[in-house]
């Protein structure tokens, strides 16, 4: 499959560059895939879907800090996945969120709080994906962002409050 990749590449050095990153991530978006669709086929094509989406966009991938760049390919394969979960008709339900399922299950749509998750802060909202969307413990995330750990922790029950502040007002507002 990395062959033809880098086929679907101009520059030599965008192909160097996607190599690195294939390599790199792989086992990674591939994980996360299985986390949330529990299907290694549709794993499988979802991978293969983001990284033709990172092929599409390959030319912002070195304007995102190194620092920056798993998060940004944690959503890339994310999005994918939500893509093959609603193609297949099964969305995760929303009690299974490790930590909000006092609060989220109030909202009745898994699109809703996909959106108010969407509206955290970029502080919070990595640490949060990272924690609770993939599973990472305290020091992966803190040694992937290049945070500490107690920065991590308080950035996750900043993020959980914020979030349950926003599902609060989205379900009083309806």
């Amino acid at each position: 499959m990395l062959m033809m990749y880098v086929q679907m590449l101009d520059a030599p050095q965008e192909k160097v560059k996607f190599e690195q990153v294939y390599r790199t991530y792989r086992s990674l978006m591939f994980r996360i895939a299985m986390k949330l669709l529990q299907n290694t086929q549709d794993a499988e094509d979802a991978v293969h879907n983001a990284f033709v989406q990172m092929i599409r966009h390959f030319s912002k991938i070195s304007d995102v800090p190194c620092k920056n760049l798993t998060p940004w390919i944690v959503s890339i394969i994310r999005n994918e996945s939500i893509s093959v979960l609603r193609k297949r008709g099964d969305l995760t339900p929303i009690e299974e969120w490790d930590g909000c399922a006092d609060t989220t299950a109030q909202v009745s749509d898994y699109h809703e709080l996909l959106g108010l998750f969407a509206k955290l802060p970029d502080t919070y909202r990595s640490v949060m994906e990272l924690k609770l969307l993939w599973g990472y413990s305290d020091g992966e995330i803190a040694s992937r962002l290049g945070i500490s750990k107690t920065a991590v922790s308080s950035r996750v029950n900043r993020g959980r409050a914020y979030l349950r502040n926003m599902v609060e007002q989205e379900v009083d507002g309806k």
